[in-house]
């Protein structure tokens, strides 16, 4: 298909997790393996799915693309080379698209940074999550802060524009000046968008086990909120649009592909534990890199769904939607969920009695202090019975 009869088509988006990473952060749940001997059998069994999952996007133009992990830097020219070759025999790539990859500092060399532009990438987010190594080694992070340092360095000259960091704050031992520090450095390398998290004390992870056990101290909620403050406040001062609770950029600068997600965009997630919407179903493969390879080399299933109820529709609109600058649409819901548009409208003004909310026409936002309260705020805004 022409270039000119893509752009005809309607949009979706294309994700792949690489399961693999060279050590386990204390603070992570997501899937992933620090064996990497599965890699060869890995990439195969990517290549299969992408193809044999084509139909599913075949009236669809891909104009984002996002290998995400795990660590997606671990992976040679070649694996990565034959993963696009695949995307681009099976699917209808934009010329355009935003093509993203995640890398960690010590990843990036001036070689593998060229290696990427050359393979049509055209946006790096890497994981600098601190610029500090008091921070990193409690992480256990497999890089330093003078690397992340480098790392920025190296994908500038190399001709990097749409650059990405992640960083982290509420963390144990992290002092305001040390956050500010953070963000500070930002500002010194102009970098045009981060993802900035609070960090979450997530189950079945080290960092859990140590906090139970008394051997290391997470803040007090007061303290997070104060850095949320200092992050906002930065983001005022130096014209970074917050357009999203955890997502900052310069202008023009939002990353399409998280963009899409938010706005219900069909996507297709490829590898294991990676999710796909579409057609108002979920799913999501099976999350053990052994299991995944097996069930493609024998057409064996490998992964499960749900069809979305109006409620869960619903639900999942409040909940996505709140955490955007552009906030709820009230028109959108009158339209889409006349069922619940009394009940939402009068869990609204009670949101903005207790200045959780603001409203701009016919569009309900997050205030400053909502945002410190955005999970309970959404919770607040539910349709708790299923239809």
């Amino acid at each position: 298909m022409d270039e000119k009869n893509i752009q005809n088509l309607n949009p979706a988006g294309l994700y792949i997790h690489i399961p693999y990473c060279k050590r386990k952060c204390s603070y992570c749940c997501f899937h992933f393996s620090t064996n990497l001997s599965t890699r060869k059998e890995l990439v195969q069994a990517l290549l299969k799915e992408i193809k044999t999952r084509s139909v599913e996007l075949a009236k669809f133009q891909i104009n984002t693309l996002y290998l995400g992990g795990g660590t997606p830097s671990l992976f040679e020219e070649d694996e990565l080379d034959s993963i696009f070759s695949a995307i681009k025999s099976h699917y209808h790539l934009n010329s355009a698209a935003e093509i993203s990859i995640e890398t960690n500092p010590d990843d990036i060399t001036p070689d593998y940074t060229n290696q990427l532009l050359n393979l049509g990438i055209n946006r790096i987010s890497i994981g600098v999550q601190s610029f500090f190594d008091e921070d990193l080694k409690w992480m256990n992070r497999a890089h330093t802060a003078k690397q992340s340092t480098m790392a920025i360095e190296i994908v500038k000259r190399a001709g990097f524009e749409n650059i990405s960091i992640d960083l982290m704050y509420g963390l144990p031992g992290l002092t305001q000046k040390r956050w500010q520090d953070n963000l500070l450095k930002l500002q010194k390398f102009e970098i045009p968008h981060f993802s900035a998290y609070s960090l979450t004390l997530e189950e079945r992870t080290s960092l859990h086990h140590l906090v139970q056990n008394k051997k290391i101290l997470i803040p007090e909620d007061d303290e997070t909120i104060c850095q949320m403050g200092h992050l906002l406040d930065f983001c005022e001062v130096n014209n970074y649009e917050a357009y999203e609770i955890s997502n900052f950029c310069k202008n023009g600068f939002r990353s399409k592909h998280n963009s899409s997600y938010w706005e219900g965009i069909p996507y297709l997630g490829f590898g294991p534990s990676a999710h796909s919407y579409i057609d108002s179903k979920r799913s999501w493969n099976v999350s053990n890199n052994n299991e995944y390879i097996k069930a493609l080399e024998t057409d064996a299933p490998y992964s499960s769904f749900e069809k979305l109820s109006t409620t869960e529709h619903y639900n999942e609109y409040i909940m996505l939607q709140l955490r955007r600058i552009e906030g709820l649409d009230l028109n959108y819901i009158a339209i889409h969920f006349p069922d619940f548009l009394s009940t939402v409208e009068s869990a609204l003004q009670k949101q903005i009695a207790l200045k959780n909310i603001h409203q701009v026409n016919a569009r309900y936002c997050l205030t400053r202090q909502g945002k410190t309260l955005a999970d309970f705020v959404s919770s607040e805004l539910f349709i708790l019975n299923k239809t």
